[in-house]
């Protein structure tokens, strides 16, 4: 992962998308504990003063003990990350937002500065990895589309790809080994834990 010392994007909101189920983890992900801090404590310590301001997307009346941290919640229920996209824009006071998910436990900003340097005239810039995964969920999305994310859930297309395929959307081709930290399972995390152990021990 690149040193982020040197980044700071002062006019960009950063919204953490921290809703949802967890079905394959089985618990609540960004609870979850990573040393002294949990996950979204770790990533909001990696946002914070590098950004207009940090907005955490949550599930309706599922709000975390954080503090000097603004919370949104979800407006539509069983929505998906789309409610928790609608929820941040909505909420967010600059024309453009980095996204990131709460399960992403290492922020790469020198892919957050790539993607603002092809954003131009787009509505959205998202990473491809390895010229083939699409990452929409960590992305630089404008503001003014809320309203086709809010038709998007009106309609049922609950999956973050309608999307791309609504609006001026363009890919960043990175490799896989820029994001290698996803942890959408018991064992990712048990993984990322021993990561952190050897790292720690270096």
């Amino acid at each position: 992962m690149e040193s982020g010392n040197a980044f700071k994007f002062k006019n960009i909101t950063a919204i953490i998308l921290a809703g949802g189920q967890s079905r394959r983890m089985g618990r609540d992900k960004a609870s979850l504990p990573l040393g002294e801090q949990t996950l979204l404590e770790q990533l909001i310590e990696q946002l914070a003063g590098r950004f207009q301001e940090i907005i955490i997307s949550v599930s309706k009346g599922q709000p975390y003990p954080l503090n000097n941290v603004r919370q949104v919640e979800d407006r539509y229920e069983n929505a998906g990350p789309l409610a928790g996209l609608l929820a941040g824009l909505q909420a967010s006071s600059s024309d453009i937002s980095l996204v990131v998910p709460c399960d992403q436990p290492e922020i790469d900003l020198g892919i957050v500065r790539d993607m603002l340097q092809v954003l131009d005239q787009h509505d959205l810039v998202y990473p491809r990895l390895d010229g083939q995964i699409p990452h929409p969920l960590f992305a630089l999305y404008r503001r003014s589309l809320w309203p086709v994310i809010e038709k998007l859930i009106i309609e049922g297309k609950l999956s973050v790809l309608h999307l791309l395929t609504e609006v001026k959307a363009v890919a960043l081709d990175i490799p896989a080994s820029r994001l290698p930290w996803h942890l959408n399972s018991l064992e990712d995390y048990q993984n990322y834990l021993h990561y952190l152990k050897r790292k720690r021990t270096k």
